[in-house]
């Protein structure tokens, strides 16, 4: 089945929101440095952290693979930020991100570049190796799940395009949101009571099959009862129309919910 992604591609020419050690922590920013509500709107342009002249051609661009549509939910993307630098300052550049509404965070970032990029909380942030940008540039790249973001949900990012002085001063901090438009699903609740979903095994030990009598979307996901995401199952093992085998060996004992990202679920058994 095909995947969704939302691709953000941050690909900034800025120096690290850190310089060196001895001023901010050079494996990444922060928590509460990408612009967003939940800091209240702070970036690292602030008193203990880093200051300097404003921006003149340096740029952030946020791109993003959600079809025109909108994203749905329970839905992985793909996301790219890219930084420019303009030709002024250094390749050595930094940067936060993180997707929030008016009521807090949304969704769940996934780290998807374990070299350049990491996680802070509920912010993404760069790596040491992560700040080294080329050419004036430099690009970073997260999944995120939508889950059960609600429309308008923005994308915050802030850069730091450091002059590589070896102080705080001097640093320009640029900040960039992005909102996303959340698709109208099309399909209801009375649709989904009429979708019959079989699990068997179930009870399940190692591995079981999944079968529908409609389209079922990836990616296929285990939630405990709560609505809480256990597993991403990814595409799972297509074996025929609208059958999958998963290998679940590594899940705890206890009851779950299979859920497919238009929402069509199933009980699930760990024994």
């Amino acid at each position: 089945m095909k995947k969704n992604y939302l691709l953000f591609t941050l690909s900034l020419g800025l120096s690290a929101f850190i310089v060196t050690d001895a001023f901010t922590n050079s494996g990444g920013a922060p928590s509460g440095s990408s612009g967003g509500p939940s800091a209240s709107n702070n970036t690292c342009a602030r008193a203990g952290c880093h200051n300097g002249p404003s921006a003149s051609n340096q740029t952030i661009t946020i791109s993003s693979n959600i079809p025109a549509a909108g994203f749905k939910e329970d839905s992985v993307y793909q996301i790219t930020v890219l930084a420019n630098n303009g030709g002024m300052g250094t390749n050595e550049m930094g940067f936060s991100a993180s997707v929030e509404s008016t009521s807090g965070f949304e969704g769940n970032i996934v780290i998807s570049d374990a070299a350049n990029t990491r996680k802070t909380g509920s912010y993404i942030t760069h790596t040491s190796a992560g700040r080294n940008g080329v050419n004036g540039t430099n690009t970073w790249v997260l999944d995120w799940d939508a889950g059960q973001a609600p429309d308008q949900s923005t994308v915050y990012v802030a850069v730091n395009f450091s002059d590589n002085t070896g102080s705080t001063n001097g640093d320009v901090i640029v900040s960039q949101n992005l909102s996303l438009t959340k698709a109208t699903s099309s399909i209801g609740i009375d649709e989904r009571a009429m979708v019959a979903l079989s699990v068997y095994p179930n009870p399940v030990q190692n591995t079981f099959v999944l079968s529908a009598n409609t389209d079922l979307k990836a990616p296929f996901k285990i939630m405990d009862l709560s609505g809480k995401l256990i597993l991403n199952l990814g595409d799972g093992e297509g074996l025929s129309d609208n059958h999958y085998r998963f290998n679940v060996s590594g899940l705890a004992k206890g009851n779950y919910i299979l859920r497919d990202s238009q929402g069509f679920s199933a009980q699930l058994l760990k024994d």
